[in-house]
């Protein structure tokens, strides 16, 4: 299988650059579903120009909207995209090595691929801008759907982006909160199929709060994930930043940090630091001297980065 680079990022400082068009919409309103990304990268194979047909749907069995979110979901997770020229799509080198039949995890079934794609669509604004503001930007960890509203068009005022409409936005925000949270008894009820077979929502990263409308998101030590995810995450960060150190305070609360991706707390990291070495195979190393407590690398790279996702995938498999 092809190697996988980590996701490309962008500078620390501003967080997206001033040419960077967000979208609030594409998925619509269905949410991840498990097979999905499958189904795509399959057709994609043998029919680069698919969402590009009319008989898309057809050639996927679904409906002509579900088509179009496939797309999107494909997109924001960074298994397939559209090629530089013309209308054909292709699958990432991502997509190859988690999807193919052969591939890691083609159906989705394990955390290590839950994460990873919660990663893909949180840790980068040009994927999802709605997922990215929310685990990276918002503050006290609570919010109703119309108040996520007004903080995400405040944002677009900011970078002077086009302001989408509050009901873009809401239905955004709506998507969102269906992909982590667990449908309640009314939704079981009308069997809500969407609600029940997005991977996400194994995570465990979003709760509603009962009897409101408030939604709370959830810190905690994240038993699911793998530590080389971690690994890889942070090997995310200073790839983006070319350098080879991180502190553990960027680590747990600067955007775009497994800190506030993943809802780890300080604590926590420090745990799963004291074996960092271990974990990253000698890449790289955790110290706490004279207060000062960071990550080192001694190598960085696409192959780093390919070692720590196979290692992640592979801890799923040893007893």
């Amino acid at each position: 299988m092809r190697g996988v680079i980590g996701p490309r990022m962008q500078e620390e400082h501003p967080l997206v650059p001033s040419s960077f068009i967000p979208t609030f919409s594409g998925h619509e309103t269905f949410v991840l579903r498990s097979n999905w990304l499958k189904k795509g990268y399959d057709v994609i194979k043998q029919h680069p120009d698919l969402f590009s047909r009319p008989d898309a749907y057809v050639r996927l069995g679904i409906g002509k909207n579900m088509a179009q979110s496939i797309r999107y979901w494909g997109r924001v997770c960074g298994v397939f995209d559209k090629q530089t020229e013309g209308t054909a799509s292709a699958p990432t080198p991502l997509g190859d090595w988690l999807l193919a039949d052969d591939g890691a995890d083609p159906f989705l079934v394990s955390p290590a691929s839950w994460w990873l794609l919660h990663w893909q669509l949180a840790a980068r604004p040009e994927a999802a801008i709605t997922w990215f503001y929310t685990f990276n930007l918002l503050r006290g960890g609570e919010f109703t759907i119309s108040q996520l509203g007004l903080h995400l068009q405040a944002f677009a005022a900011e970078h002077n982006w086009r302001m989408p409409s509050t009901a873009t936005i809401e239905r955004d925000i709506d998507c969102l909160v269906r992909c982590y949270t667990r449908p309640s008894q009314k939704q079981l009820a009308t069997a809500v199929e969407d609600a029940l077979l997005c991977p996400l929502m194994e995570l465990g990263l979003l709760q509603n709060i009962p009897g409101q409308r408030i939604y709370r998101l959830v810190s905690g030590p994240q038993p699911g994930l793998p530590d080389a995810l971690l690994a890889y995450a942070i090997h995310a960060m200073v790839e983006a930043d070319g350098r080879k150190t991180i502190s553990l305070r960027q680590i747990s609360y600067a955007p775009r940090s497994p800190g506030r991706v993943f809802r780890l707390d300080e604590d926590t990291l420090l745990h799963r630091l004291s074996t960092f070495e271990k974990m990253t195979q000698g890449a790289a190393f955790y110290t706490d001297q004279a207060g000062i407590r960071q990550v080192s690398w001694r190598e960085t790279g696409p192959e780093v980065a390919q070692m720590l996702l196979e290692q992640a995938f592979a801890q799923e498999t040893t007893p």
